[in-house]
């Protein structure tokens, strides 16, 4: 784990979060517009995540705002994958398409959905082709040392029901034990961290999908510094790593 300064990845979050929020475009060649249309959702979502992650910590929230870390992980790790093994992002498309007919047809279940069953049978032909796979199994693709699949197993703790919701709301005393509220989440500076890398695989994505070489410098001097991971394509063994034309 990095001994960076929680106060300097904060800031690197808060930099991320306010360079798409304030961002008025992108420039995006023809040949990757659309590449960015699919792939620009992840990264946007990847940032309100954070974003909404520093909201509950600076509402001292720390362990519901774990979640928040954990989703923003998610994408950017989901991201990174379509984007860097070969033919990641017609499995990402694929999925998409499947994803929005299988869900639309389940709200389509509904015996007050005429219009919207209607609707349905007029989409043209889903995509042919695999989809992408069990995000764990992305993870393990990309993974160094199994750090991303350890922390998402730690985040993970406060997402389900574990033993954690137990053992963080009761407090043992000298006769009895004592109920809590409030409760102290210990891996804080971790679920931040995260939230860094998070925000900085996303925009590695974003700064190739704009041919931003400007970008791509700073985010690795800023790598360096703050020891955060800028992309995971050096984990993934050829042939199923993608030649870039970027």
């Amino acid at each position: 784990m990095s001994d960076t300064p929680e106060a300097e990845l904060t800031d690197w979050i808060h930099s991320c979060i306010s360079s798409i929020r304030d961002a008025t475009g992108f420039t995006v060649a023809t040949r990757h517009a659309d590449e960015f249309r699919l792939l620009y959702g992840l990264v946007a979502r990847t940032m309100r995540y954070s974003d909404a992650y520093l909201t509950l910590v600076d509402c001292n929230m720390e362990g519901e705002a774990v979640p928040l870390a954990r989703a923003a992980l998610e994408h950017a790790i989901t991201l990174q994958w379509v984007f860097v093994v070969d033919g990641g992002v017609e499995k990402y498309r694929n999925s998409v398409a499947h994803d929005r007919l299988e869900h639309f047809g389940k709200l389509a279940e509904s015996p007050d959905n005429i219009e919207l069953r209607d609707a349905l049978t007029k989409l043209g032909p889903l995509p042919e082709g695999s989809r992408l796979g069990k995000f764990m199994d992305m993870v393990r693709e990309l993974d160094e040392g199994a750090f991303l699949e350890t922390s998402y197993r730690i985040l993970s703790q406060h997402v389900h029901v574990t033993h954690s919701a137990v053992t963080s709301f009761l407090q043992p005393g000298e006769d009895e034990m004592h109920t809590l509220y409030d409760q102290e989440y210990t891996f804080r500076y971790q679920a931040t961290y995260v939230c860094a890398i998070a925000c900085m695989l996303a925009r590695w994505v974003l700064a190739r999908l704009t041919n931003d070489a400007a970008l791509l410098e700073e985010l690795e001097r800023i790598s360096d510094k703050l020891l955060l991971q800028m992309q995971l394509a050096d984990q993934v063994k050829p042939p199923r790593k993608r030649r870039f034309d970027i």
